[in-house]
């Protein structure tokens, strides 16, 4: 009889039951992550709509020099074509930016802006060595400057070089291909991940160029574009700047960035040295292809972009959903009443939709509201319940105090990003100990609950002869 009432008094057995329930509802608690990535996607694919229209990403590259050359073999009596590409000596970028927001639905907020960029480039061929191949002729009077565009469909307005007094109008790189359709000007590849590629817009020099040349460049561009502002280093030593309006920004690219802090916006300079490009100061066109590596970014951040936020605070499902059904297990072990395992499947379910309920009003009124009511929600439903189930006022008190504690550590966790390992560490450590603490003296196998209800044989006659 003892041994078939042990199971259903055993405390030990009914706390790994817990456990394993609270690895089980964890389960459901992916099933929004896989929500959550739904959403992101929907928000991605908005930005590709939005940037159909204002120009995607744009990246974009200062005044380069390109001319082609030939090589003509009188033993194969074969002729090799090509473009030479010469940097500037020294060039400076800088770009402004004006952001706004547009809208798609309710839901789907877009960052956009529009761009002034200026570009300076002091070019000087004299007594250069030219790094052309052996035996190239370069041909000087079909030379171009170029400059490079990720998405060409966001110029706002003529584009335009200048070069002392001429203002030579910028064209789109195909037309310059077709002036030399063998050898065509080259597309650069994007080699960061992150980084766009190049297209290229190109202005004819004319009579400008020539192996002893040495002139300046500038140029005026205005263009729009979606969610992030790249530029590359196009000369030996560059120097770029970024400011604008959008005070939360993510810095992006290779080199170091030197931030200032205007009052409202940003404000960010980069110095790329010769040696820290990686690209000779004169070549073959295929080391355009390596410009997009010299990229620096400055992306435009949400700070209340919920799906960010509702990821990290799934993150720490398990931890949450464990503490809680530990408080259940402790008010159940410390009393004489018990709760059933649907019980606390119903607690946990609770519990993911407050994920559910945080992501459904994160996307309609911000992160922080959205959590107060979901938190205030969930923290009173577990806490009536828990009363309910124990018909003790105190009861529900208590649990209150603790589940509205543990939901402004879920809070804390998503505010301080850089500790909140730390600070998820040190809350379980806590509630373990917590449950070590107040469980010390529990009869996990039930042994004197039993002894207490066995009931004792009476004496009968044999006992009395002995």
């Amino acid at each position: 009889m003892t041994a078939s009432r042990l199971p259903g008094r055993s405390l030990g057995l009914k706390f790994l039951l817990v456990c394993a329930l609270a690895l089980a509802m964890s389960i459901p608690a992916y099933a929004v992550f896989i929500m959550i990535y739904e959403r992101t996607s929907r928000a991605e694919q908005v930005i590709a709509e939005v940037g159909q229209t204002y120009g995607g990403e744009q990246a974009f590259m200062g005044p380069v020099l390109i001319a082609p050359y030939r090589i003509e073999r009188t033993i194969t009596r074969d002729v090799e074509t090509g473009w030479y590409v010469v940097f500037a000596e020294t060039g400076e970028g800088e770009a402004v930016v004006d952001t706004d927001v547009r809208s798609r639905g309710d839901l789907f907020k877009v960052r956009t802006y529009a761009a002034d960029l200026a570009f300076n480039a002091q070019f000087n061929l004299a007594g250069e060595p030219s790094a052309a191949p052996d035996g190239a002729v370069v041909d000087w009077s079909r030379a171009a400057i170029l400059i490079g565009v990720a998405d060409p469909r966001g110029a706002q307005g003529t584009a335009e070089i200048r070069i002392g007094e001429r203002t030579i109008a910028l064209e789109p790189g195909s037309v310059y291909g077709q002036w030399a359709p063998a050898a065509p000007v080259p597309y650069a590849e994007g080699a960061v991940t992150g980084m766009r590629p190049f297209q290229w817009l190109a202005a004819d020099l004319g009579d400008l160029a020539g192996p002893d040349a040495a002139f300046q460049v500038s140029a005026v561009l205005r263009f729009t574009g979606v969610e992030s502002l790249s530029l590359g280093a196009f000369a030996r030593n560059t120097e770029l700047r970024m400011r604008g309006d959008w005070a939360d920004v993510g810095y992006f690219g290779a080199f170091p960035v030197t931030q200032a802090t205007p009052r409202e916006g940003f404000e960010a300079r980069w110095s790329i040295p010769y040696v820290g490009r990686g690209v000779a100061a004169a070549g073959a066109a295929r080391d355009l292809g390596q410009l997009a590596a010299t990229q620096v970014q400055v992306r435009f951040i949400d700070a209340a972009n919920p799906y960010q936020a509702v990821t990290r605070s799934l993150k720490y499902a398990l931890l949450f959903l464990g503490v809680v059904f530990l408080a259940y297990f402790l008010f159940e072990a410390t009393s004489d009443r018990r709760v059933h395992p649907a019980q606390y499947v119903l607690v946990g379910l609770a519990q993911i939709i407050f994920y559910l309920l945080l992501l459904a009003l994160a996307e309609r009124i911000g992160f922080d509201w959205a959590f107060l009511i979901a938190a205030a929600a969930t923290v009173s439903l577990i806490g009536v319940y828990l009363g309910q189930i124990f018909r003790s006022l105190r009861v529900a008190g208590v649990g209150l105090a603790a589940f509205a504690l543990l939901y402004a550590l879920i809070y804390l966790l998503m505010r301080i990003e850089d500790y909140a390992l730390l600070a998820g560490a040190v809350a379980a450590f806590v509630a373990v100990a917590a449950v070590m603490y107040f469980t010390r003296n529990l009869d996990w196998y039930g042994l004197t609950q039993d002894l207490r209800t066995f009931p004792q044989r009476q004496p009968d006659d044999r006992d009395q002869a002995s």
